[in-house]
This record gives structure tokens, C-alpha cells and sequence, in this order.
């Protein structure tokens, strides 16, 4: 019965979307969300999407249990599964990021630099990059091209290790991006730290897990602590900053700071303070939609067993999630607009502006030997 009940709703939303538009036109238009149209893979199996390719219109996932890559397209169908290499000289130990790049895969490989593989998994290429290098985090992407060099984000070195104080120090106040010639293998940093952050305070904010997107020239940077995002631009090798965005949220939760010499009390301090942040930017043709979350008070969070994993991770997923709609300079349209219910977001988005959802089999209680990828849009009311 549920599944039947969803299926006239996607019927419904397909009625109300029959005729596209652009996701923005003007200042105070209202929008809500439609169900635009569906994919099904025929994969068992748990697959978090990583990235979509335009040109060949692909998607790559991963069952993270398996460490097992799918290559499948808009129809569904599954062109390639593979492992990475798991032996051998270009063995992949862990892999920090995963991207498209010019038709191929390129990976950021923990310690030994960015490999290039095709579209079934063969290895092509290896680009090293100088000096030891670590990182505290997954990362949004491999490498991104800049005219004839690989960017990627920022690692750390051994050195970083001796003073952890110093550490989140350097992480917040230090560009953001490292780039790599291929032919001379000289590096250099990009993308410098933004300014007004709640990291200049002095206070110890956790990592920043930054997230980048990248929409042609332009490029916007989020992290954890920030109930805002940074636009950058591209020019002549550099990407350079243009200004922020804040959401301006009405009671939203802030993540608490503390003093950098007591950042080993924030968790016994905070740790059950659920914040607000955001989760998810999609830059499309037209319009940059944000993803959030305000936060939960801490005695609702606390009523929730975090060592029940089931239990936790339910709890987690019932946590209202909101959208706000930017028109393409990054001035607010919408907020606030709530998410449609039973989908898990990914964070890809094709190039026709849909946004890519994962059917929650579990809010539908059904389990099916399929995976369900919905397409989202935005209609104006």
C-alpha cells in the first residue's frame, strides 16, 4: 500500500512539473518540490553516489562495505563494476577522494598521489605529489584541472603532527587548495581562508571538512561550523575570493567554540550539542540551492542511545532538513523550504539541474532488490 501511495504522489509531481522552467525567475517567487522522473539500478547492494559526468551523462558510486565502484548511466544500466587495485605497484590503500576528470577517474590516494583510472577500473596514470602528506578527512573531490595543473585540497604534512594546537591553527587561517605542475611537480597553494569565519575567533571549532564545489570558473566553499558559504573565482591560475553568503537562519544552533588550549574538553563539553549546518550546495545553471539543517536542542538529543547505532542513526535521519533558493548571484529567493520526505539526497546534480535522491527503502518499509535514484527539481507555486 505504501509503495502504491508513493507512486501516484510521483504520478502527481509529475503532473505539476510537465512543463520546465527555470529553477529561478525572479526575486519572491515561491517554489516546492517535484518528483521529475526515476532511475532504478538493478545493484544489491548500499551505493553512496560520488559524482556525475555530463558528458557521458554517468554516474559513480561506491558500496563502502565492499569497497566495490558502479558505473552506471541515466537509464540505470550498470556499465562497469570494479574494485580498485588491491596488489601490485599501483596498489590504492585508501581512497581520500573520487571524481571524474576529462572522461577518466582520478583519485587522491592516501599517501602515494593521484591516480587516474578508466571508466572500468584499469589503472592509466599516477601523479605523485611532494612531500609526505596526510589527511584528516574525505575529500569532495580527487583533483580538479586549472588550466594545465591539478588542484586539490590542501593536505598536511608530517611536521603538522607535533603541535595538534598549531595544526588547527595553520587549518584555520591557510589556503585552502594545493596545486601540482605534472611536469616540474612544483606545488603551490590557492584559494585563500575566508575572512569573517567563526574560525578567526581564536577558539577551537573541530576540523573544517571543507566542502567544494566547482560550476566552471566559479567555486563556493563550505565547512562544519559555518551557517554560510564563500564564492570564489577563477582567474589566471588562482582562485580568488569574491564574498560570502549567510543563510541568516532564524534559531538555528550554532556549534559551541572553545579555547584553543581546551580542545580536549570540547567533546565531553559538547558533545551531545546537535548543530545546524549545511549539508549539501548545488550550483546549477541558474540557481544555487543550500541544503541545511537547524540543529537539535539538547535535551531531545540526549533522549536518543548513541551507542545504538539503529537507534542513533534513525534519529539522525529524522532531523528536519531545509533548502534555500539563491539566484545565480548568490542573492536569497527562498528558505526554509523542507525536504521531501523518504529520499536520502546525494550530492550530485546532472547536468539538467535535477537533483539526485536515493529512495529510503526503510521510511517505505519495503525491501526491495533494487536501488531507487529520484530526480528532483523545483516548481514555482
Amino acid at each position: 500500500m505504501k509503495k502504491f501511495i508513493f507512486a501516484a504522489f510521483i504520478v502527481a509531481a509529475f503532473i505539476a512539473a510537465c512543463t520546465p522552467k527555470r529553477a529561478v525567475d525572479r526575486i519572491g517567487d515561491s517554489y516546492h518540490w517535484v518528483f521529475q522522473d526515476s532511475i532504478q539500478v538493478d545493484y544489491m547492494g548500499e551505493l553512496t553516489l560520488l559524482d556525475y559526468e555530463p558528458a557521458q551523462m554517468l554516474f559513480v558510486a561506491r558500496w563502502n562495505k565492499q569497497e566495490e565502484y558502479v558505473i552506471f548511466d541515466e537509464s540505470g544500466r550498470i556499465n562497469h563494476t570494479f574494485k580498485l587495485n588491491e596488489d601490485g605497484p599501483n596498489r590504492i590503500g585508501w581512497v581520500q577522494g573520487i571524481n571524474f576528470l576529462n572522461g577518466k577517474l582520478c583519485v587522491m590516494e592516501e599517501t602515494k598521489g593521484i591516480y587516474i583510472f578508466d571508466l572500468d577500473g584499469s589503472f592509466i596514470d599516477r601523479q605523485s605529489i611532494p612531500e609526505d602528506y596526510f589527511y584528516i578527512n574525505g575529500l569532495p573531490f580527487g583533483a580538479q584541472k586549472l588550466e594545465d595543473e591539478l588542484i586539490f585540497l590542501r593536505p598536511e604534512r608530517g611536521e603538522s603532527l607535533k603541535d595538534i594546537s598549531s595544526m588547527y591553527s595553520t587549518a584555520y587561517s591557510a589556503d585552502i587548495l594545493e596545486v601540482v605542475n605534472p611536469l616540474t611537480h612544483e606545488i603551490r597553494t590557492t584559494m585563500p581562508f575566508p575572512p569573517n569565519t567563526v574560525y578567526n575567533s581564536g577558539h577551537f571549532y573541530n576540523w573544517t571538512f571543507p566542502m567544494i564545489i566547482k560550476h566552471q570558473d566559479e567555486w563556493i566553499l563550505t565547512m562544519l561550523a559555518e551557517q554560510k558559504y564563500f564564492v570564489y573565482q577563477e582567474k589566471e591560475g588562482e582562485i580568488l575570493f569574491v564574498k560570502e553568503v549567510d543563510l541568516a537562519l532564524e534559531d538555528a544552533i550554532s556549534m559551541p567554540g572553545i579555547p584553543m588550549n581546551r580542545q580536549s574538553d570540547w567533546y565531553e563539553e559538547f558533545g551531545n550539542v546537535i548543530f545546524g549546518r549545511i549539508e549539501n550546495i548545488y550550483r546549477r545553471e541558474n540557481d544555487v540551492i543550500v541544503i541545511y539543517t537547524k540543529g537539535v536542542a539538547e535535551e531531545i538529543a540526549e533522549q536518543y542511545d548513541r551507542e545504538n547505532w539503529e537507534e542513533w542513526l534513525a534519529f539522525l535521519e529524522s532531523i528536519p532538513r531545509y533548502a534555500a533558493i539563491f539566484d545565480d548571484n548568490h542573492e536569497l529567493i527562498q528558505q526554509d523550504l523542507p525536504l521531501p520526505k523518504g529520499v536520502r539526497l546525494s550530492s550530485t546534480v546532472t547536468s539538467e539541474g535535477a537533483i539526485i535522491a536515493e529512495k529510503n527503502q526503510e521510511y517505505f518499509g519495503v525491501e526491495e532488490d533494487f536501488l531507487i535514484y529520484y530526480e528532483l527539481g523545483l516548481a514555482k507555486d
